[in-house]
């Protein structure tokens, strides 16, 4: 035959690409044709007021936790005892009370004129010259024998298991007092004047004088009632800080919805709200990481201003123990913001989140396709998911987001626990979702058809 069959024309590589481009080209041109929403979110102020209101979530997101924290300790017994009863069994606030009571009962008990009394009145019995004289060369040890003994008993009563209920238990019955260091109501048990927070000690220097008379140590009944006190706080500013705890306080419950609607708000206007999202995130967790640091900044302002008698080392433990719960806070807070910048980051349309977000997207495919051949389908069920996926994309992220809020005081765990279980929930969707148009479109032998390569005949 002097003929052949013909042979269809193959592209050559060269020609695919510059069809391929054509393509992308024509594309380009139909989507600069369609209005996109941010060419008809125009307005030059739109940015400006996005820009503000992001600005003053950020502004009122440390302020949303400190009134938090300011009303948990004053209108919740419960919260306030978290808070104070584990100061109870840190040695060092035990060392600085044990060495504040003793100076107290030794105030009262002179026990080097006790010990000479009690020798003059031996001596006073007609005792031998020889016995005298070695009875008056015993007073020293004898003194500091008494001295050890008072001080083993009260350090051993301030260690033990019931002086931290003791502290408990006082601390609940006296709460609205105990908080006077931030309301400056200095009736009761917490005393708050010219700005000095001190904590009565009468209830534990009267448990510790019954003690010393059952150990038969029967002196210690001249010890009278006291008003001694244990100094927490002293500053010139304490009154400001009243004031401003008193108005943050009756803030609580406003703060963070007003921080959200503003958050609302800013996204609605602006005319790039993936960027506005991802702009708070990151605002928000800045403003937690600068209140960190101002707590940070604060404890050895605070340690300067106590007398140069109190304890350094308790003072410390007192501070950081008061506002972990602050810490625990914004610790959480900046989990979920640098969670929401994150998600923002991927959801953008191009560039180096939307990279991320397709290295993801063809990993979980990949993994979905070798389960596929493997026998695993998860059929009309996964249909069902990729139909509705956005729908349960919105729902997975209102039930965390309600179970983030449904702690009274979420934590830094809280907080990463839930966005674990955010990050597990959406790959489970991603994974047993089922598009059956995006399967067709690959085939099932995608990977494994040859390509077409030319023919001479």
């Amino acid at each position: 035959m002097s003929g052949s069959d013909p042979t269809p024309d193959v592209p050559s590589p060269t020609e695919k690409e510059a069809e391929l481009e054509r393509l992308r080209s024509q594309v380009a041109a139909l989507e600069a044709q369609l209005p996109s929403e941010q060419q008809s979110r125009t307005g030059w102020w739109r940015p400006l007021v996005a820009g503000f209101l992001v600005l003053v979530v950020a502004l009122l997101a440390p302020l949303s936790v400190l009134s938090t924290w300011a009303n948990g300790q004053i209108q919740d017994t419960d919260r306030y005892l978290e808070t104070v009863g584990p100061l109870a069994s840190d040695p060092d606030v035990q060392k600085a009370i044990a060495a504040r009571v003793e100076e107290v009962i030794f105030s009262y008990l002179n026990v080097e004129d006790a010990t000479d009394d009690l020798v003059a009145a031996l001596t006073a019995q007609g005792l031998p010259e020889r016995a005298a004289s070695t009875l008056k060369l015993a007073v020293g040890p004898l003194s500091s024998a008494v001295r050890n003994f008072v001080s083993e008993q009260i350090l051993k009563f301030v260690e033990s298991d019931a002086f931290e209920q003791a502290w408990i238990d006082a601390n609940r019955e006296a709460h609205k007092q105990l908080v006077a260091a931030l309301t400056g109501d200095d009736n009761g048990a917490v005393v708050v004047d010219k700005g000095t927070v001190t904590i009565q000690l009468a209830t534990i220097i009267g448990t510790i004088k019954t003690q010393l008379v059952d150990a038969g140590f029967n002196i210690a009944n001249l010890i009278p009632e006291v008003t001694a006190t244990f100094t927490v706080l002293q500053s010139e500013d304490l009154g400001l800080v009243q004031r401003v705890v008193g108005f943050v306080d009756g803030l609580s419950t406003w703060l963070p919805a007003i921080g959200l609607g503003l958050l609302a708000i800013a996204v609605a206007i602006a005319r790039d709200r993936r960027r506005v999202v991802l702009a708070a995130g990151v605002a928000v967790a800045g403003s937690m990481l600068l209140l960190g640091a101002i707590l940070n900044i604060l404890r050895p302002v605070y340690l300067d201003a106590l007398p140069a008698d109190a304890s350094q080392a308790a003072a410390g433990v007192i501070y950081d123990q008061l506002v972990s719960f602050i810490r625990f806070a914004l610790r959480g807070l900046i989990i979920v913001a640098i969670t929401v910048a994150l998600g923002a980051w991927l959801s953008a349309p191009r560039g180096s989140g939307a990279a991320a977000r397709g290295t993801l997207t063809r990993s979980i495919d990949a993994v979905r396709r070798g389960t596929s051949r493997a026998g695993f389908n998860t059929g009309r069920f996964g249909v069902a998911l990729a139909r509705n996926k956005s729908a349960i994309r919105v729902a997975v992220l209102v039930v965390v987001a309600v179970g983030y809020l449904s702690f009274d005081h979420p934590t830094g765990t809280t907080a990463l626990w839930c966005v674990v279980g955010l990050v597990v929930a959406l790959l489970l969707l991603e994974f047993l979702s089922n598009d059956p148009g995006t399967e067709a479109a690959a085939g099932p032998d995608a990977e494994t058809m040859p390509e077409a390569t030319p023919t001479s005949g």
